[in-house]
């Protein structure tokens, strides 16, 4: 094991008053004025709080999510222990983090340049701006370390009491619901769900044709026999369905909310589960935004260290700064042909900014035919900025790749679709923009998630959970299907049913009615709907 592996900062890297890793001279004098060049710029965020880490602290936070002060839990040690390898091994390197708070709190990493530092602030700022001002965010909680930190202690009390492995346990089990939640519940209000219990039965009669009592004779005409025996079969569903109640409310996408309002809990499994689910809340907006976040932040260095010149800030030369940033700025884009997050979104933001500025838009632009006029379109509107601002606002990673990835972007960034042959090389199998845009919204859709929703809450009159996978063309991940419908139903108590495809688009259904992945059922499924009448 390597000297540098989980072994933290000494207090001793501090000094008589301040403890852990200290912040440079020169980095303390540039700090304020990156600050205040982005205030000028406008940018504006809550008030930044910097601290300084070593590579294993910042892994270790990172790891938290940004926050060292969650409960404790395996999945946090696995994800530290990665990307303590990761950085080891040269795979990757955490320059910053920026956490959504207020004040919004920005770590750095210790073994950074001083140029590197600087990019590095700028850049956190791009993302405090967008974490203060994106309507997706605007619901979050600005006290999250508190609140998480009062979670963390809560858990740690039921821990105490009821014994780690237990509530381990429940929380591994909670933890897989934590992406199948609907994010727009974060903007309904609070409220103590009333229990309703409807022991009643309605009685039907069937639907005839009236006939007047002096033409009764023209009954068997008016109500064939034909007629009377559909109206029945008629009445037979609709008061089966009623009898095994069938949920006739809309689809919800909502299951992990569903679960923590339905499953019969005890108290402290109850608490923990609200708390999880308000975390799963508060960071699914950065899985929807992780596009244009980066590529603001991108787009806001790029803007302050190269087009300001600020990469001279505390370099020997004016000019000495600039090669290392290209160097640190390419190594975070990824190359000509990347599509991560940072070069997809800084691109489109640089493509935004221009169009606007030059008039690139609109009706008139549109139906131009002349191809050379539209080459050289430029009604000098300077409207760039303002646009950029204005999407960064409003704007998630679907909408902002739906509405502004054009054919002309498209081509002007030589996208294109690659297959791999039987030798093993790699060759361009398309250029085709309406498959490539398709694919990426399909990647952006829903943070790229598989869509499941609840169909019935009563399936089959017996409390089964139907569930439906909203079919794109992609199949889902078994191993991960089976582990999810084993936790649901260990928080329900009852069995689970997903209806879904397989590779060759034939139907399936998963069925599940215990606690072991293996004992999951897989079939047809017409297979599954024979074993019961249809209605």
């Amino acid at each position: 094991m390597s000297d540098k592996f989980f072994h933290g900062s000494s207090l001793l890297l501090g000094n008589n008053t301040i403890p852990g890793v200290q912040i440079s001279e020169e980095f303390k004098k540039s700090i304020p004025i990156i600050i205040k060049v982005c205030e000028d710029f406008g940018l504006d965020f809550n008030q930044p709080l910097i601290q300084m880490l070593t590579h294993d602290e910042i892994s270790e936070i990172a790891s938290y999510g940004g926050f060292p002060v969650r409960y404790p839990h395996w999945k946090f040690g696995e994800e530290y222990e990665e990307l303590q390898y990761g950085y080891m091994f040269g795979m990757h390197r955490i320059y910053e983090m920026v956490v959504n708070a207020s004040p919004a709190i920005i770590y750095c990493l210790n073994s950074n340049t001083l140029l590197d530092n600087i990019t590095v602030v700028a850049h956190a700022l791009g993302h405090a701006h967008f974490f203060k001002n994106n309507i997706h965010f605007s619901r979050t909680s600005q006290n999250m370390l508190n609140e998480l930190a009062n979670n963390g202690s809560r858990i740690r009390k039921y821990m105490s009491v009821y014994g780690t492995e237990k509530v381990g346990l429940f929380i591994d089990h909670v933890l897989r619901l934590e992406t199948l939640i609907d994010h727009s519940n974060a903007w309904h209000d609070k409220s103590i769900k009333e229990i309703k219990i409807n022991d009643e039965k309605t009685f039907h009669d069937i639907e005839r044709i009236k006939v007047d009592e002096k033409r009764l004779y023209m009954n068997q005409f008016l109500n064939p026999v034909s007629f009377i025996n559909s109206q029945k079969n008629k009445l037979k569903k609709q008061e089966r369905k009623e009898e095994l109640g069938i949920s006739d409310s809309p689809p919800n996408k909502d299951i992990f909310g569903f679960v923590k309002e339905n499953a019969h809990l005890k108290p402290w499994q109850a608490d923990i589960i609200s708390m999880l689910y308000d975390e799963a809340l508060y960071f699914a907006p950065q899985g929807m935004t992780k596009t244009a976040n980066e590529g603001f932040a991108s787009y806001v260095d790029y803007n302050i260290i190269a087009k300001q010149g600020y990469s001279s800030l505390g370099q020997e030369t004016d000019c000495s700064g600039i090669f290392e940033y290209s160097i640190h700025k390419m190594g975070v884009l990824g190359g000509k042909y990347s599509v991560n997050p940072y070069k997809l979104g800084f691109t489109l933001l640089l493509d935004i900014e221009e169009r606007w500025d030059k008039g690139r838009f609109g009706e008139e632009y549109e139906n131009c035919d002349d191809l050379r006029k539209k080459q050289n379109w430029d009604l000098n509107l300077n409207l760039g900025k303002e646009k950029v601002f204005e999407v960064v606002k409003y704007y998630n990673d679907y909408q902002l790749i739906n509405e502004f990835f054009t054919e002309d972007f498209c081509n002007k960034n030589e996208f294109f679709e690659w297959a791999r042959n039987p030798d093993g090389t790699y060759e361009i199998a398309s250029k085709d923009f309406v498959s490539i845009k398709r694919k990426l919204l399909q990647k952006n859709s829903n943070r790229g998630l598989p869509v499941i929703k609840i169909i019935d809450d009563n399936h089959k009159g017996k409390g089964y959970l139907l569930l439906e996978h909203v079919w794109d063309g992609r199949i889902i991940y078994q191993p991960y299907v089976l582990d999810v419908l084993v936790s649901i139903y260990f928080l329900m108590k009852a069995p689970v049913v997903l209806t879904t495809k397989n590779k060759n688009g034939d139907d399936i259904v998963y069925f599940c009615n215990s606690t072991d992945p293996d004992h999951v059922e897989v079939v047809k499924k017409e297979e599954y709907f024979r074993k019961w009448d249809s209605f």
